[in-house]
């Protein structure tokens, strides 16, 4: 009588285990590949932008960057940009994402834009213009010389890059 008892549990567990089983199959979370961070002269935090790549090594195009912090100052914890960094600052306004390609500018500098595809490697990286050259991207430091919280002063940016075609590095200074 007691294995009567037990069997329908058994019978459940293994039937959650198939189910569960065939959706780590079938649903899978994309996976985030870096690109490029921002440094800013105001303190040691960063802020770091990811490729969101499918199992399939295509953007996921409902959300292809993953934009977040690295505060340094507060033991490298890992933090998602707040709602106003987002639609003011450091987020992303896409203008056209396709599983290999998007073509994207940042929210608060709509003067450029950025593409972010595959590199020579395959490796999925961001490009954009500058000197006459195409410019894959590497880091960028802007120079914040006071201000308030929604007009900082910023004196210079610093775009650090490679040429795509030559692999010399480039340093373009932007003056907002």
């Amino acid at each position: 009588m007691k294995s009567l008892l037990f069997r329908p549990l058994l019978l459940c567990t293994g039937a959650l285990q198939l189910f569960a089983f065939s959706l780590a199959n079938v649903v899978t979370e994309p996976t985030a590949q870096a690109l490029f961070k921002i440094a800013r002269s105001k303190d040691a935090n960063e802020i770091f932008y990811a490729a969101r790549v499918t199992n399939k090594h295509q953007l996921d195009v409902s959300n292809p960057v993953d934009v977040y912090w690295i505060k340094h100052t507060d033991g490298n914890m890992q933090v998602p940009l707040t709602w106003i960094q987002r639609k003011y600052a450091y987020g992303l306004q896409f203008l056209t994402v396709e599983e290999s390609e998007a073509v994207f500018q940042f929210v608060s500098y709509n003067k450029r834009n950025f593409t972010l595809k595959k590199d020579q490697t395959g490796e999925f990286s961001v490009f954009t213009y500058s000197q006459g050259k195409e410019v894959k991207v590497e880091r960028i430091f802007i120079q914040i010389d006071g201000g308030t919280f929604w007009l900082p002063k910023i004196s210079g940016v610093e775009l650090h890059g490679k040429d795509s075609n030559t692999g010399t590095k480039i340093l373009e200074i932007i003056n907002p």
